[in-house]
């Protein structure tokens, strides 16, 4: 009877995940300190390369990630790239709101291509919620709060939804901006987020996700 429960929780211990997909978007409005429009278009922002996330950001982030899933699977678990033609990782780049070096497959693709017992992918959501606005059209500030929705979904080999939880997470210090229009161009100045409050919003986050208990 013993050895039966050693050998089911080794089979259990030893099982494997493999993270393929982590899609992270941050609002522009939280990462751009200036942005200059007209008519409604943005003519002008200084996007994600104004609080650019290192390297080490990048792999700090995958890993809180990582260590989130094994957590709430019980298992071993990694990010996975498939390779392009020249033997390099596929990884969302730099561009817009998405946050680069991230796990880029479909589940297909994974399921294809990787020998794990669930395959899991993440969605990170970084967006405002309304807030409260002074002044007028041409002259005014507001004072904004972050967001953080998350989504971890895991399938099995055989395409099967296995776990899903959500988590949104508004309990952030508040944000402001100030703007102003001058011959029908609106300049907006404001304050935005650093890679360090990035992350400490994101292991937050996650760890509010583990406390909501697994479903």
């Amino acid at each position: 009877m013993i050895f039966q429960i050693v050998l089911i929780f080794q089979s259990f211990a030893q099982s494997s995940a493999g993270i393929y997909s982590i899609r992270f978007y941050i609002d522009r409005r939280l990462v751009n300190p200036v942005q200059i429009s007209s008519g409604g278009n943005n003519i002008q922002q200084s996007g994600l390369n104004r609080v650019r996330l290192s390297d080490a950001n990048i792999d700090s982030i995958k890993a809180v990630v990582t260590r989130t899933v094994s957590a709430e699977l019980n298992t071993n678990s990694e990010c996975v790239y498939r390779k392009n033609k020249r033997g390099r990782d596929i990884k969302s780049y730099d561009g817009g709101n998405v946050v680069r070096g991230m796990p880029l497959s479909s589940k297909r693709q994974a399921i294809h291509e990787f020998d794990k017992d669930y395959y899991v992918h993440v969605r990170i959501s970084y967006s405002i919620a309304t807030g409260i606005s002074l002044g007028n059209a041409l002259l005014g500030s507001s004072r904004y709060r972050p967001i953080v929705y998350i989504v971890i979904t895991a399938f099995n080999a055989e395409k099967k939804k296995v776990y899903s939880k959500t988590v949104s997470v508004r309990d952030f210090e508040k944000l402001q901006s100030f703007q102003y229009t001058v011959n029908g161009v609106t300049v907006r100045n404001a304050e935005v987020l650093q890679p360090q409050q990035i992350f400490e919003m994101l292991v937050k986050s996650l760890q509010e996700l583990i406390a909501r208990g697994k479903r």
